[in-house]
This record gives C-alpha cells, structure tokens and sequence, in this order.
C-alpha cells in the first residue's frame, strides 16, 4: 500500500501544533509565576516564545525563522534531557525527548511542502 502523500502538510501542521501546544501546556505554569531569580523560568520563557515563533514561522514562506526555533528548541531540549535526567527510563524523559525530536524534524526540513 503506497503512502498518502496529500497528507503530508496536515502532517506537518499537527506536528508544528502539538510541539506549540505541549511546550505551552507544560510550562506555562512555570512562566506564570514570574520568578525572575529561577532559572527554570527563563528556561520555561525561552520555550514558550520560541514554540510561538515555530508556529508562526509555518506562515512565512521562508523556513529561517522555523530553523532557527527549532534550533534552539532542540539545543534547550537536549540541554534539559542531560541536566535533568534521573539515571534511569521513565515517563518524564519523554518531555525533553519529545520536544527535542520533533524540533529536529523541523530543523531539518524546515517549511518545505
């Protein structure tokens, strides 16, 4: 059975809309409290704007500013993997895991159709 190419931009679309959205969701409540002596609100506000220019970036017809937030989505991603990993699997690496491989895929295809 052949694949279904005309897929493929909504494909991309629901990728570039869950990436925002779980980077939104998950540390929105972190941005919220306005710490500015944490760094994990830096972190969180780094996340929150970039995830918001990656799903702006998709309207341009430009990939530079999808690159380039995916670029520091995914730096940011594998940065939080290494400090924050526990030792062992379990279910809260898939928040540094997901983000990180999702921003890869965008890193390297960028807004093309």
């Amino acid at each position: 059975m052949k694949p279904f190419k005309t897929y493929v931009p909504i494909a991309r679309w629901l990728l570039r809309i869950s990436l925002t959205a779980m980077l939104f969701f998950y540390y929105f409540t972190e941005f919220k409290n306005f710490n500015l002596h944490a760094v994990n609100f830096y972190l969180a506000a780094v996340y929150i704007v970039f995830a918001s220019l990656l799903f702006i970036g998709g309207f341009l017809s430009r990939s530079s500013l999808t690159v380039i937030s995916s670029l520091i989505i995914f730096i940011l991603s594998v940065y939080s993997l290494i400090v924050y990993f526990p030792g062992f699997l379990n279910n809260a690496i898939l928040a540094y895991l997901l983000p990180a491989s999702l921003s890869l895929y965008f890193l390297s295809t960028g807004n093309e159709s």
